[in-house]
Formats: structure tokens, C-alpha cells, sequence
């Protein structure tokens, strides 16, 4: 006589859970490790800020040099921290602080300005 068996084994029931266990364990880390999706957008995300702030200043050199030039178009003097501050802070909301004799600071980042000439470049850190 047949016997007819319906349902799972218990092995079969514990190698299911094992299975799901490490696929479980796999994805955490893919979410939350030193490489994972989490870090990358985070770093993603400050690498951003950084770069937008810098954006913000080379515009604001450049409206303070257009209007530096449009108040005196012989004024052929080098620019000063203190107009790249004052035309950045006219550009943008007034969130740039703490001006020193090289730069100034926006919120976390601190931007150094170095000028050769009429060129100035921009560094931005945290």
C-alpha cells in the first residue's frame, strides 16, 4: 500500500530558512558596509555640497569682477576676499561667515581663495 504524503520535511523547512538567512545577511551588508549603498550615497552626497559651494564662489568672482568692471571699466586693480565675500553673500542667501584675510566660511566648509593676478582659486573643505 501507498502512502500518500503531503507537506515539507522539517529539513526541507530548515535549509529554507538557512537560505533566506544568508540572503538576509548578504543585503545588510550590502546596505550598511564601509562600500555599501548607504556609505556611497552619504559620500555622494558631501561630495556634492562641496562641489556646489565652489560653483557658488567661482560665480560670485566672477559677478564681483563683472561688477567691479561695470562701476569703473579702467579699474584694472586685482579683486579683494572681502568683494568675492560681499557678492557671494548678495548671490546667495547671507551664509557666508567668519571672513579671514584668505577666504571665508559657508556653513561646514571653509573656502581658501589664492589669487595669481586676476585669477583666484578656489579650495573648499570641511
Amino acid at each position: 500500500m501507498l502512502k500518500n504524503n503531503k507537506g515539507i520535511t522539517l529539513i526541507a523547512l530548515v535549509i529554507t530558512i538557512i537560505v533566506l538567512l544568508i540572503l538576509a545577511g548578504v543585503s545588510i551588508a550590502m546596505l550598511t558596509g564601509q562600500n555599501g549603498i548607504l556609505t556611497q550615497a552619504k559620500n555622494a552626497d558631501n561630495e556634492t555640497s562641496l562641489a556646489e559651494v565652489e560653483e557658488k564662489v567661482q560665480l560670485a568672482v566672477s559677478a564681483a569682477y563683472a561688477a567691479k568692471l561695470e562701476a569703473n571699466p579702467t579699474d584694472t586693480s586685482n579683486l579683494t576676499t572681502h568683494e568675492v565675500f560681499t557678492q557671494y553673500n548678495s548671490d546667495n542667501d547671507p551664509d557666508a561667515t567668519a571672513e579671514t584675510g584668505t577666504g571665508f566660511t559657508v556653513g561646514d566648509y571653509t573656502v581658501k581663495l589664492k589669487q595669481s593676478g586676476k585669477v583666484f582659486t578656489v579650495e573648499v573643505t570641511e
